[in-house]
């Protein structure tokens, strides 16, 4: 059991690790929460999808048409994708100068095709660095994925910053639980309405106990892969090879081949398709082939979960004999403890190992999680509420705490407003400032802050269904006749949050009890 001391230090530490860094704390955990539907927010944005796209069993013949249409400068790397709209991206790429930036990159004759009919959708000759222009209806999804992962500030920074917040969210998580005496008891200590101030503790410190696994859980893996990309392979580079990048490339992903003239016709995809579904269990999304055209041509199938897995599986062949050469691990080049500690990181951080069930579950425990540190951050401040410093940050914490929802349904907004003819990829981020700053404006002059800025959230809620049929999205009606489920779950969590906002949904009222004495710790 800790000392008196030891307990004044640790609520020190665990109170200003929370409060110094907690208002882009709480937007990385509200934000990662909404980014746990990420590709479900994708679907719903586009007006539906297919939610687990496939590439069909025949390809081998409409690859090999399209290759003898570009030049052969094309053929580095070949890849197909299987679209959510039913469509097949196939992909004939080399790397050139961009003249606009001066940079060598990806430079691609991209050919959209219909699978069922062959007929080609289109064809496009883009560097893959303007690729998004392709797909404007991913914007949304986009903006929201990025805001989680850097904060939308500019690389290297942008994984630093998120990356410090994790070690932070650990800090605050470990402190709480060396401070809870009584944990097991808290995560069974009903709020007690015995004053403002025992009512929020009582609330903090339930929600609290309940997501501490989570929210380390959480902390570490977020550190992690902000970190690994951003200080990992420049570390290793330095430390093991001298600075030389691209050695320490080669040692984790393997030394590039050399090609050989082709002596024979190319190994049939449709064969290496079957061949890795029987394998897997699901067929793949993505094939790459490396040196296409080559006798040392390297195959590539990118699968999703099967059923009954968690992680992702990549089988590697020979694209010249069809030999399956194995699964290709996630670090490394050979299977190891390591890879597959890695492999199991981002199922574990974004929730999606079991499916919808597994990413409900997540987002609730996140939107715990930015409950915890909101009302952690108001009773930091409440206990020093008179001093004229941390009364101005108490507002900002409103502000943050009910402007960031605000802010990222304005940003909704604007993009379906911008879809039908604008620019998506620059009113989604428009949409997220003018509203942070049309938020920030109310909330300096408000009176009560949460209650001028909740019912905003609430009727933004409401709105956007309807917005996205407005401008052209698939109605409910036909999101129940094809089956989009998407549609369906993200505009059903809209109208329910909406409601929950303006409190007009049917609440269950307990029974006065008598307050149980003692604080809660």
């Amino acid at each position: 059991m800790l000392d008196q001391q030891r307990t004044k230090r640790l609520v020190a530490v665990h109170g200003w690790s929370g409060t110094v860094l907690g208002l882009l704390l709480y937007a990385v955990v509200l934000t990662g929460a909404v980014a746990v539907f990420a590709n479900e927010i994708g679907h719903w944005s586009k007006g539906g999808g297919q939610a687990s796209p496939k590439i069909p069993g025949v390809v081998h013949k409409t690859v090999m048409d399209l290759s003898r249409e570009v030049d052969p400068s094309f053929h580095e790397e070949v890849s197909i994708l299987a679209e959510e709209d039913g469509n097949l991206r196939v992909s004939f790429q080399r790397h050139q100068e961009n003249p606009e930036t001066g940079r060598t990159e990806d430079y691609a004759e991209i050919f959209r095709i219909d699978p069922e009919t062959g007929e080609r959708v289109s064809h496009n000759s883009v560097y893959l660095s303007e690729l998004r222009e392709l797909d404007r209806l991913a914007a949304l999804e986009r903006f929201l994925v990025d805001l989680h992962v850097r904060l939308y500030v500019p690389a290297p920074w942008g994984l630093f910053l998120t990356g410090i917040l994790g070690l932070a969210m650990m800090v605050a998580a470990v402190s709480g639980f060396l401070m809870h005496r009584h944990l097991i008891r808290d995560i069974f200590t009903a709020p007690r309405a015995r004053g403002l101030l025992s009512d929020r503790r009582d609330r903090h410190v339930l929600a609290a106990a309940w997501g501490l696994p989570f929210s380390i859980l959480l902390a570490f893996t977020g550190a992690f892969f902000s970190f690994a990309i951003s200080l990992g392979l420049p570390l290793v580079a330095m430390v093991a090879f001298g600075g030389d990048q691209q050695a320490a490339i080669e040692a984790v992903l393997g030394a590039p081949q050399e090609e050989q003239p082709l002596s024979a016709y190319p190994a049939s995809l449709d064969y290496i398709i079957l061949d890795s579904t029987e394998r897997v269990g699901v067929a793949p999304r993505f094939i790459a082939i490396e040196r296409f055209g080559t006798d040392s041509a390297l195959v590539s199938t990118s699968h999703g979960v099967a059923e009954g897995g968690i992680v992702r599986q990549t089988l590697m062949f020979d694209g010249a004999t069809r030999t399956f050469l194995g699964e290709k691990p996630t670090l490394g080049t050979s299977p190891s403890a390591g890879s597959a500690a890695v492999s199991i990181m981002g199922p574990l951080h974004f929730g999606n190992f079991a499916g919808f069930a597994s990413k409900l579950a997540w987002f609730a425990l996140g939107l715990a999680m930015s409950f915890v540190i909101a009302t952690g951050m108001q009773l930091w401040v409440f206990k020093r509420v008179d001093s004229a410093g941390w009364h101005g940050f108490g507002r900002a914490v409103e502000i943050t705490v009910w402007g960031l929802p605000v802010a990222l349904l304005g940003c909704a907004v604007a993009f379906f407003l911008a879809a039908p003819a604008g620019d998506t990829y620059w009113w989604t981020p428009a949409g997220f400032v003018i509203a942070s700053f049309i938020v920030i404006r109310i909330g300096l002059k408000a009176a009560d802050v949460s209650a001028t800025l909740r019912p905003i959230a609430g009727a933004l809620c409401l709105m956007l269904p309807l917005l996205r049929h407005l401008t052209g999205g698939t109605s409910i009606s036909e999101a129940v006749i094809e089956g989009e489920l998407a549609v369906l779950s993200i505009d059903l969590l809209l109208v329910f949050g909406g409601l929950a906002l303006l409190n007009m949904l049917p609440t269950l009222r307990p029974r006065a009890s008598v307050p149980t004495p003692g604080p809660a710790e």
